[in-house]
């Protein structure tokens, strides 16, 4: 499989943030609408293309391990718990301490009022019904990393497909010209380094059980909830990840981890519990 980088330039603010598993929901269906059978035997097939996160160029999560595993002072602890990215060479050469805090996206709170749409007039019957809407404003170059089979994708594809759903809009209140942005990919991106290790980062929502390879696992847990219920139950089907940033120890090399799964109820719903792999240096048994 390759490994690309594609630049993200936005065009509007987002409402819906985009992690890897909502990037591959929106090019998957791209593909169901165009009649393509890329993703016909998702769940029983090795993954044809994974996404990362939209993540800040040059830096990548700080690990999700325990203070101790850092060798923060006592003293510092309070204010390295606020550094949430590290640049890529610092986290493979196991240069933890360097983690970073970055400005990369802020959020704020605008007030909208809904419309009727038959009336064309705000509010029901009770009038005036303004909401709050939390907006995402990215403040750092936003990339996004992409694994894909070369027999299935090209990079072309990729950035037109990619261009298409930004155009349209990602996520929530596309419709209202939220998440709009324009991608490239980066040719002078090759790979990750190869560093000798068996531990690393996980830059998306991953799905960690039945993977025979794992020795140990960090992660944050992150909730993902299904597309539809059934009749005879209102709940959505839950499904439960380790969120981005987990730290896995393998027993072999391997360049993405995780399975993808059906969670529809009489209709079909994939998620991508899969993640992009990046090794890095480092002894956290102790």
């Amino acid at each position: 499989m390759k490994l690309i980088k594609v630049k993200i330039t936005p065009h509007s603010s987002f409402v819906t943030f985009p992690k890897g598993d909502t990037i591959f929901g929106h090019f998957a269906y791209y593909s169901f609408l165009k009649d393509e059978d890329s993703f016909k035997n998702y769940v029983e097939e090795e993954p044809k293309i994974i996404f990362s996160d939209v993540l800040p160029d040059g830096y990548l999560y700080k690990p999700t391990l325990p203070l101790t595993a850092f060798g923060v002072d006592e003293s510092e602890k309070k204010e390295f718990r606020k550094k949430s990215w590290i640049d890529i060479a610092s986290l493979q050469q196991g240069e933890l301490l360097k983690a970073k805090e970055l400005s990369f996206y802020k959020t704020d709170i605008k007030v909208r009022n809904s419309l009727n749409r038959v009336t064309f007039s705000t509010g029901g019957e009770e009038g005036f019904a303004p909401f709050n809407l939390e907006e995402i404003t990215f403040l750092y170059q936003p990339v996004i990393y992409v694994l894909f089979d070369e027999a299935s994708f090209d990079e072309e594809e990729i950035e037109k497909r990619l261009n298409h759903i930004g155009k349209n809009g990602f996520g929530k209140k596309g419709s209202i010209g939220k998440g709009h942005f324009s991608a490239k990919v980066d040719k002078d991106f090759k790979r990750f380094d190869e560093v000798q290790s068996d531990y690393y980062l996980t830059l998306s929502p991953t799905i960690l059980n039945k993977q025979p390879h794992i020795k140990k696992a960090y992660y944050n847990t992150f909730n993902r909830f299904g597309k539809s219920h059934s009749s005879s139950t209102p709940f959505k089907k839950p499904l439960l990840m380790a969120d981005s940033g987990a730290v896995i120890k393998l027993e072999e090399k391997r360049s993405y981890i995780g399975r993808g799964i059906e969670n529809g109820i009489n209709t079909q719903s994939l998620v991508q519990g899969y993640s992009i792999l990046v090794p890095f240096k480092g002894d956290f048994d102790g």
